[in-house]
């Protein structure tokens, strides 16, 4: 069904790589502000503090990492600094004892760490290219490997912290940084890099606005995501009085639901076009967050949770193709600006849903969401002719 034994063992070895870098993430970052209350005793307040350092820090790093890819820097040389901060921070967490030490040494290490993920996809956009494979499929398994490890890494993560503590858990994180170490060695090949040459502009180059709508895009999809994702479990619970289970239970059909549409997502993308794609991932985002707004009965959680698995389907498996579309010829500007879009956007919806839940309800903010679904779907509909570049054009 999934056809992956049939890929070059490159591209295999590829998505385990991308697979293991999403592991270790995902182990750790959901349990970083839980760590912060239960571990170190902070205020919850004090979450704010690590994750408005870390963020900025990560918009950064994945810009200046895609300069670097763009101007053909090796692919290993700028992934071994990601799997080495990642090691490092996995292996520290185990000695930190106060605020002030995450804050100055996990911090850039993990904002350090979190920009493997985007080196990851421009390499494997790059080896499609230079081997004459279809991007865009490659582009979907790569997404369906970040998916797969985020439905693996926060339940392992936090069961090893219910069972035996939180130096268990970062010893786990450790021993995934080591076999991630391992991959790159043994993936990545030492002089690999983007073969394209780069057109030669004098001064400032203009701003490329096609690429910042289509991040624009994106950023309207993951804010919609974070914002339900942030206050579905207290919505649920408190405010319908749904059983305790049923967020779990509605994340897990949602996540299921999205590894298969991710792999459907590409066919139809050929058929009726990437951009009518999102456009049909954008309503159904919408029209799920205020079905959700109205539940009353743990079957309609679960029946909606495959609606919104389908929108988020849609919208992870062709989003980074219809990013790098607009920068054919620097994938790692294009790449980086895709994972900015969904670091940002996890921001914004987190932080922001405290103030929207606490101002009026849970309710609103699955509004909220909606609206921003409905914003990303105007963008969408509004900048229709604004098309992507071809190469030829764009040197």
């Amino acid at each position: 069904m999934f056809s992956l034994p049939r890929l070059p063992r490159q591209v295999v070895l590829i998505l385990l790589l991308q697979f293991t870098n999403s592991l270790g993430v995902s182990a750790l970052v959901p349990m970083m502000s839980f760590f912060i209350v239960e571990g170190l005793n902070a205020e919850p307040w004090q979450i704010g503090l690590y994750t408005g350092l870390v963020m900025p820090l990560t918009l950064a790093v994945n810009r200046w990492a895609g300069e670097r890819l763009d101007n053909n820097v090796p692919v290993k040389r700028l992934l071994v600094i990601s799997v080495l901060a990642y090691v490092i921070l996995s292996a520290l967490l185990t000695q930190i004892t106060s605020l002030l030490m995450l804050l100055v040494l996990i911090a850039p290490l993990m904002s350090l760490s979190n920009m493997g993920a985007g080196v990851v996809f421009t390499f494997g956009r790059l080896y499609a290219e230079q081997q004459e494979m279809d991007v865009a499929r490659v582009n979907s398994w790569l997404r369906m490997m970040v998916s797969l490890a985020w439905m693996i890494g926060p339940a392992i993560s936090f069961s090893i912290v219910a069972k035996f503590g939180f130096v268990s858990a970062f010893l786990s994180a450790f021993g995934i940084g080591v076999v991630y170490l391992v991959l790159w060695h043994v993936v990545v090949p030492a002089g690999f890099r983007s073969t394209r040459e780069r057109r030669q502009t004098a001064g400032r180059q203009p701003i490329n606005w096609g690429l910042q709508i289509a991040g624009l895009t994106c950023l309207g999809f993951v804010i919609t995501n974070s914002l339900f994702v942030s206050a579905m479990p207290l919505f649920f619970v408190r405010e319908t009085g749904l059983p305790g289970a049923t967020p779990g239970l509605s994340l897990s059909v949602k996540c299921l639901v999205e590894v298969f549409v991710i792999f459907g997502s590409v066919r139809l993308a050929e058929r009726i076009g990437t951009r009518q794609v999102l456009m049909l991932a954008a309503c159904l985002a919408a029209i799920s967050m205020v079905l959700f707004a109205q539940v009353t009965a743990l079957w309609q959680a679960l029946a909606i949770a495959i609606l919104e698995g389908t929108y988020y389907g849609l919208f992870a498996g062709v989003a980074i193709s219809f990013v790098q579309s607009y920068a054919v010829d620097r994938p790692g500007r294009a790449t980086a600006v895709y994972m900015n879009s969904l670091f940002l956007g996890g921001m914004i919806g987190s932080v922001s849903m405290g103030f929207i839940a606490s101002v009026t309800s849970f309710q609103t903010v699955l509004y909220t969401a909606a609206f921003s679904a409905a914003a990303a779907l105007f963008v969408l509909v509004a900048t229709f002719k604004v098309q992507p570049k071809t190469v030829e054009d764009s040197v």
